[in-house]
């Protein structure tokens, strides 16, 4: 089934239109890391999206830190100056601190929440509604140029996921059954070690 799939890729026309290759020119490369989280962060806007959303929205701002590669984002029905501002204050520097650098024209980014959003949206005027999902999808997606999830590099855990606790996964079982100051000690040593999987991280990029 698999080599089938791989068939009908490569005569699909379609399939070659919208891969998502590399159709730039090559040029010099430039290493872009962040010595630490959230001091260095990309920013971009999508759009303009037609259709508009069902609210009215036309763009989304999107905002990675190239230490995690965690990202925020916000749609909008215009997008000036005044919102590019707020949009910092409120979603980078109240959340996060005062970042050390902010690099504009982040465009992988975009590319990874524009086919999370392809993926979750049944209407397209609905891409508004599903962009925290989109979102919640990135963060909890391992990145290969760190080799960790961004959520884990933020919180030094994995996220708990709405199937772990219908299903009763092993993690939330074992949870469950120990005492709280256990598991409060075993939080501190896991947010301890969060430091050592950040510099784990770094050397993998």
């Amino acid at each position: 089934m698999e080599a089938d799939c791989i068939e009908h890729a490569k005569k699909c026309h379609q399939c070659q239109i919208h891969s998502n290759l590399n159709h730039l020119p090559p040029k010099e490369l430039y290493n872009m890391t962040s010595p630490w989280p959230f001091s260095v962060w990309g920013i971009d806007i999508i759009g303009k999206i037609t259709p508009k959303a069902s609210n009215g929205h036309e763009f989304i701002l999107v905002a990675i830190d190239y230490f995690t590669k965690w990202v925020e984002a916000a749609s909008f029905s215009v997008l000036k100056a005044k919102h590019v501002a707020r949009f910092i204050e409120s979603n980078i520097i109240c959340r996060y601190r005062v970042s050390h650098e902010i690099i504009s024209n982040n465009e992988s980014a975009n590319k990874n929440v524009k086919v999370i959003l392809e993926k979750t949206t049944e209407r397209y005027r609905d891409w508004a509604d599903k962009l925290p999902f989109a979102l919640w999808g990135y963060r909890t997606s391992i990145r290969t140029s760190t080799g960790m999830t961004p959520y884990s590099l933020v919180y030094g855990m994995e996220a708990v996921l709405t199937a772990e606790i219908e299903a009763e996964s092993l993690r939330i079982i074992l949870e469950s059954q120990i005492p709280e100051a256990e598991w409060v000690k075993a939080r501190y040593e896991q947010l301890i070690l969060t430091n050592e999987k950040r510099l784990k991280a770094l050397y993998h990029v």
